[in-house]
């Protein structure tokens, strides 16, 4: 990995280093009440989704295509989209803890798409090449990146069911309902993640003359969306209480990285038209 990093381009270090510095200035908040560390973490997180945006324009110039092919390139567009949420939730929600927490994650994807760094850029195979490519890879990590942070969120209310006071690393808000904003990050998540899987059958119809294949990622595509719309069903009829809402959640987004990095250890896996995402 390090060998990775050091042969990477300038682009790609700077955006990691970034990164990794708004992850600890959010740490240090935590041991230091000084003014100026308040904002800090938020404003590198910023700078660095700039520069992971710039980043993916680079790569999708350098390839010719749009950087989804590969596992490489798919773990930095989910850093990506992490990146993006978690900063809709600290400029709009105002929750500074879990901005906090997100940056951690952030910075443990990063590295794990180092470790899968390309030495190459790989051409897009036929199936790909349709306008659908596109919009069905950016509504699945749309949706990716909400149910993760979502996932994130209610480990938090897990954690701290009564919800927390205004605080220097939390938020400006006197009080904090995690739950809630698990439930409004969820239902964000989840209006791509029908999309996503929309998109999906539509383009099966348009490349194999068929909309549902039973294929195995599609199939596990088809478990994580109804885990979700059964956690927005008993969030709506009051079944359930609060902390097991935020378990099924916490499933939900386990299932997601099942279905986004685990396929190929399925004994079926060799019969799934999905698996070009991990070449």
């Amino acid at each position: 990995m390090i060998e990775q990093f050091f042969y990477s381009s300038l682009l790609l270090k700077a955006t990691f280093i970034t990164y990794l510095l708004a992850m600890v200035s959010y740490i240090m908040v935590f041991f230091n009440a000084k003014v100026v560390w308040q904002n800090a973490g938020k404003y590198l997180f910023t700078v660095a989704f700039a520069l992971c945006t710039i980043l993916i324009i680079d790569r999708w110039i350098e390839a010719g295509r749009p950087p989804f092919k590969s596992l490489y390139e798919s773990l930095i567009f989910a850093c990506w989209t992490v990146s993006l949420v978690n900063l809709f939730v600290e400029y709009k929600l105002k929750v500074r803890l879990l901005g906090s927490i997100t940056s951690v994650a952030v910075v443990v994807i990063f590295l794990y798409a180092l470790s899968n760094r390309d030495v190459e850029i790989i051409a897009l195979p036929p199936a790909l090449q349709t306008w659908l490519f596109i919009p069905h890879v950016v509504a699945y990590f749309l949706a990716y990146g909400a149910l993760f942070v979502g996932a994130l969120c209610a480990g938090l209310y897990i954690l701290l069911p009564q919800g927390l006071k205004g605080h220097r690393v939390i938020s400006d808000a006197q009080r904090i309902d995690l739950s809630h904003y698990t439930y409004s990050i969820t239902k964000f998540g989840y209006l791509f993640l029908t999309l996503g899987l929309l998109l999906g059958a539509w383009w099966g119809q348009t490349a194999w003359s068929n909309y549902w294949g039973w294929d195995p990622k599609e199939n596990w595509a088809l478990i994580t969306w109804l885990l979700f719309t059964a956690y927005l069903h008993f969030r709506n009829v009051k079944t359930l209480s609060e902390k097991q809402l935020a378990w099924m959640v916490i499933i939900g987004t386990g299932a997601i990285i099942f279905t986004y990095l685990g396929m190929e250890y399925l004994p079926t896996a060799e019969d799934s038209i999905h698996i070009y995402i991990q070449d």
